[in-house]
């Protein structure tokens, strides 16, 4: 077999509720990007019910509306997939990343070697670099994010949070100590961007979830992940504006 033209990162499966908005549901795109991982022989990482993982290729499309890969080489990790829920596949295709389930793999022979079916995916995730990677914001000029909530008395309140990363899909934030209740779930429609570019950019963000980090001088604070709700399409090219000039003034600087 030729050696697969392209490598693809171990990274975890991205939330596809965080980025449903870049979901491909057209079965004609659908087939179209597979066929293009097939013909360029990708190296795939599937992950066996969204956890361990192992690397395959897609060898063929079949005319039915199947798309068969090659199966595990490990014998006992190749029995949990027969037996997954899903197979989640990742790779990179022209610099993007496309993110695929394939539902309930069934162990098949292909051209005489061991080989997983499935029928094709519902949708795939499709994302370019600027659209999922996170930048650290400047910390000579912090974002900020101001965020309307009732507080315990019922009166509209409003928290100054700090941005410490910013991408396409959503942002993270230095959690104040008491001011504002942080909990994967809680959905904030009321928030301002505040972009240097202009006006406040209203927002509504989701925490997706929680994390202590330490910072050089010891102290302990809490970062919470949030993706953004609702983002019309002015508003996540103004993000991304924002986004390429942070990258732009960081490789100007030599900041990594």
């Amino acid at each position: 077999m030729p050696e697969p033209s392209e490598t693809t990162t171990t990274l975890r499966p991205l939330d596809t509720d965080t980025f449903a908005r870049y979901a491909v549901h057209d079965p004609r795109e659908i087939v179209r990007l597979l066929g293009a991982v097939v013909e360029k022989r990708l190296l795939l990482t599937a992950f066996i019910d969204g956890g361990e993982s192992f690397i395959t290729l897609a060898l063929a499309l079949t005319d039915d509306g199947a798309v068969i890969v090659d199966a595990c080489p490990d014998e006992v990790r190749n029995a949990r997939v027969g037996s997954a829920a899903r197979l989640v596949c990742t790779t990179r295709l022209d610099n993007v990343k496309l993110q695929f389930a394939l539902a309930v793999p069934a162990r098949i022979e292909y051209e005489g070697r061991p080989a997983l079916r499935a029928a094709l995916p519902d949708s795939i995730v499709r994302l370019q670099r600027r659209e999922f990677y996170r930048l650290p914001t400047s910390q000579v000029e912090p974002l900020m994010c101001v965020i309307t909530h009732a507080g315990e008395d019922g009166r509209r309140q409003e928290v100054q949070v700090r941005i410490v990363d910013i991408s396409g899909g959503g942002l993270a934030v230095l959690v104040p100590p008491r001011e504002l209740r942080f909990e994967p779930g809680t959905e904030y429609r009321q928030c301002s961007l505040r972009l240097p570019d202009g006006n406040p950019l209203p927002v509504g963000l989701k925490v997706r979830n929680l994390f202590e980090i330490e910072k050089a001088n010891g102290v302990k604070v809490q970062r919470a992940g949030c993706e953004f709700m609702g983002l019309s399409n002015q508003a996540t090219a103004r993000i991304q504006r924002y986004m390429f000039k942070l990258e732009r003034d960081r490789r100007m600087t030599g900041e990594h």
